[in-house]
């Protein structure tokens, strides 16, 4: 499906918006009860859940489930105990759903999405949505009733090559993400404040991003996702401290302006950010393990890698050496402990560097008890033996992953591989957790739980919260 959307390589997405904007919401699987004309799902409250994840959950503010549920104030949620109403958005018996909706529009002031500011149009090619979306200079903005609030908006910057006669395939991994933004923008759109997302295709290069600082294109902007190369970073990160406006930078590990610019969201953990979470886990499980250090000139040894082998080595931890030459002699054994789980560390983050031992690792394995200090990158491998390795990204909530897929199949067809990062996923993540870090809130996130914390006095923000994975 073809869509053509308004802007010089910019992409203004409040007439996908307001298309998703019209659809009913689907129910979730929790029994029902109608009062009055409302339905309400009767929701038994589960362990370790508070009442902001709940309104998450199902799509309706903290203020609406104490509204319907007074008791609260009083007793608090209790595990097992406490059963809920949740009112059913939009969502009455069929013959007071119109006058409802009727007494609804008497209230509600009607603001616009967007105003478009350029005529320019740019066709690309989205993942395929359920419903056609109309053409950007026939819709009619007041056709939707949304939030009295000033309206906010957000510049996505990312790669699209909309443009480009043969495209990187790799850049689709950025469409998905864009889709979940959009679904994120859908579901904020009900609260507080109107949302208005600009999408700016800008392919790799710094003058694309030069352009639209230069051509003020982004001076309205009330906060920024993207870009996705360090150079573009550099450059938004000028403009965005001289203006204040907050950017969450997706993609990027390693930000250079991150200790000076207050600005700056990084949401990918830092090596040693990785390397501090990985030794905190090994402290907690110090007294039955035993660290196996693959030998190998410094030098030649990644820098994470390198400062996760020092630490362990300063650290008290137990842990012995060995070496390739006694790996592939069949004497791995003599470095490993009885009675102790032997966490194998390498000096490599390329598979293929290693894969060629794994039979002598697994011959080793059947006598002893033996893990694989793993990366990210080597989780798909067909490697035979327990791997424990750093995440970013973990799914713990089932619930809130099932009700992200239900609204994700309601509007778009295509499909994604299962193998985490989602980028789809992340991308609804971070748009809900860029909004909710400008509010001063806290969001609990489907793929990604992220925790920012001040780098500096003066500096940004990093994502501090890393998942330790065994598999």
């Amino acid at each position: 499906m073809r869509y053509n959307i308004v802007g010089n390589r910019t992409f203004i997405i409040g007439i996908l918006l307001l298309m998703i904007g019209s659809l009913q919401a689907e129910l979730l699987p929790y029994p029902l009860d109608t009062i009055n004309g409302q339905i309400f799902y009767r929701y038994e409250v589960e362990k370790s859940i508070g009442l902001y994840r709940i309104s998450k959950n199902f799509g309706v503010s903290q203020d609406e489930i104490l509204r319907w549920n007074p008791n609260l104030n009083e007793t608090g949620l209790r595990y097992g105990e406490t059963i809920l109403l949740i009112p059913v958005k939009d969502a009455v018996i069929p013959e007071q759903k119109e006058e409802k909706r009727l007494e609804e529009k008497k209230e509600e002031a009607v603001a616009p999405i967007i105003e478009s500011k350029s005529a320019a149009p740019v066709e690309v090619i989205l993942p395929t949505m359920v419903a056609e979306t109309p053409a950007a200079d026939t819709v009619q903005t007041d056709t939707l009733a949304v939030a009295t609030g000033k309206t906010r908006h957000i510049a996505l910057l990312l790669p699209l090559q909309a443009k480009a006669m043969q495209r990187d395939q790799q850049m689709d991994r950025f469409f998905d993400f864009y889709q979940g933004v959009l679904l994120a923008t859908y579901e904020l759109q009900s609260q507080e404040h109107p949302y208005a997302l600009h999408v700016f295709d800008i392919g790799k290069s710094q003058s694309e991003v030069k352009k639209l600082i230069d051509n003020n294109q982004l001076r309205d902007m009330d906060a920024v996702i993207g870009p996705a190369y360090p150079a573009q970073v550099l450059m938004v990160s000028d403009w965005c401290i001289r203006d204040s406006v907050p950017v969450l930078i997706p993609f990027i590990d390693k930000v250079i302006d991150i200790e000076r610019n207050p600005m700056l969201l990084q949401f990918n953990s830092s090596e040693q950010t990785e390397v501090e979470a990985m030794m905190a886990y090994l402290h907690g499980i110090e007294d039955s393990v035993n660290c196996v250090l693959v030998e190998a000139a410094k030098e030649d040894i990644p820098g994470g890698i390198r400062v996760l082998r020092d630490s362990i080595m300063q650290s008290g931890i137990p842990y012995t050496t060995t070496t390739l030459r006694q790996i592939l002699n069949d004497s791995l054994s003599l470095s490993l402990r009885e009675g102790k789980e032997n966490i194998l560390l390498f000096n490599t983050q390329k598979y293929t560097n290693v894969h060629f031992l794994m039979p002598r690792i697994r011959t080793a394995a059947e006598r002893y008890k033996v893990t694989l200090l793993s990366q990210y990158s080597w989780q798909d491998e067909n490697i035979g033996i327990p791997q424990l390795f750093t995440s970013d990204f973990y799914i713990e909530d089932e619930v809130a992953e099932q009700r992200y897929e239900q609204l994700f199949t309601r509007f778009f067809h295509n499909t994604h591989a299962g193998d985490l990062p989602r980028y789809d996923i992340l991308g609804y993540d971070l748009m809900h957790e860029l909004m909710a870090w400008m509010d001063g809130e806290e969001y609990r996130g489907v793929q990604s739980e992220v925790k920012f914390v001040h780098v500096a006095e003066n500096g940004g923000w990093k994502n501090t919260n890393v998942y330790i994975i065994r598999k």
